[in-house]
């Protein structure tokens, strides 16, 4: 019986992406991606200090920013700490692209924008730090992990357990009081989540039909009594969906920046029980999406965040923080472009 030929793998796709951290001011607007690279391309120095290639991986900054709102300083220690984190955690995850994995260990570098490239195929994905000149490439279903340095012309291979990570910076040490007086004291409040979207419309990015959307996650506790404390803290996600799936990556373990421990220890319950409630409001975000712009902001207390300069989308808000991409150039990938995740010839390989 002649052999069945095996199936072809599935178009690939590749991309642009501008990253960058929206400190104040007014973010740029969607569909702006050509006129963006532009000026990066004439701001941008070779002498730019180079960044590790991003990583897809949890998040825990946002959520614990929430958490310790429920628990009185000691960050998901309240019983709803936890709760709160999950959520906010969760709607930054389902909004960030995965430039910001490594954030933690880059964060000041993206405080000026980035222009990466991307190439996924065959469940491999390419990633070029355009800037830096260099590209990692990870075939983790063969168990290799390719650090390219194109101005130098040399290359390494690891396995995706001993590729080298971004070192983790220092934490500072927890404000407030210790988890042991925390738990001493009990107290309550009253714990309510918002989930409202608002639909932006159709918008045509890169040749893309887009649907945008604006979804505020917010948290607030109010009544607060012994250990628990007021407080609200929000998320806001700008975002343009284009009728294109993610690509799809056979992805490698998951593994901390050097500096952090493998496993979280597990936070001393605090004595703040809050009750919860939740709500939500407007039309669902279709999933499953390539979001084309996506501009992911948050805020504590009545602090704002910033929003794309309008039309589309709300109105800029001052003295705020936001994670935003942009990505154009799209082109499908096939077996011709197979090269892209090989090693170029004429490069050197180093220990």
């Amino acid at each position: 019986m002649p052999g069945v030929p095996s199936a072809a793998p599935p178009p690939g796709l590749a991309y642009d992406e501008i990253v960058r951290i929206v400190t104040s001011g007014t973010p740029p607007p969607p569909g702006n991606f050509q006129a963006d690279v532009a000026a990066l391309t004439t701001t941008q120095t070779a002498a730019a200090t180079p960044t590790p290639a991003p990583r897809k991986r949890g998040f825990g900054g946002i959520g614990s920013i929430v958490g310790a709102i429920a628990g009185g300083g000691n960050v998901a220690g309240a019983a709803g700490g936890a709760v709160a984190s999950n959520a906010m955690d969760n709607a930054a995850q389902n909004s960030l692209g995965a430039q910001f994995g490594a954030m933690g260990a880059g964060f000041a570098n993206f405080l000026q924008p980035h222009l990466m490239r991307y190439a996924f195929w065959n469940g491999w994905e390419r990633v070029e730090e355009v800037t830096a000149q260099t590209a990692t490439i990870r075939k983790c279903d063969l168990g290799q992990v390719i650090q390219i340095n194109l101005a130098a012309k040399t290359y390494t291979i690891y396995t995706p357990s001993t590729e080298p990570l971004p070192t983790a910076p220092a934490m500072a040490p927890a404000r407030g009081r210790s988890p042991a007086a925390q738990s001493a004291q009990p107290g309550t409040a009253v714990a309510t989540f918002n989930d409202t979207t608002k639909p932006l419309g159709p918008l045509k990015i890169e040749g893309e039909p887009t649907s945008g959307y604006d979804t505020t996650t917010s948290f607030s506790t109010t009544q607060a009594t012994g250990s628990c404390h007021n407080g609200s803290a929000s998320i806001e996600t700008v975002q343009y969906l284009a009728p294109l799936a993610p690509p799809t990556v056979n992805s490698c373990p998951v593994r901390p920046p050097e500096g952090l421990p493998e496993t979280a220890t597990p936070p001393t319950p605090s004595g703040c029980k809050p009750t919860f409630s939740m709500h939500r409001s407007g039309p669902a975000v279709p999933a499953g999406r390539l979001a084309l712009y996506s501009l992911v902001s948050f805020g504590m207390g009545s602090g704002a965040t910033p929003a794309p300069a309008p039309p589309p989308g709300p109105s800029a808000r001052p003295s705020s923080m936001g994670f935003l991409t942009e990505r154009g150039n799209l082109k499908t990938l096939g077996p011709a472009d197979e090269g892209l995740f090989g090693i170029p010839q004429g490069f050197t390989k180093t220990p």
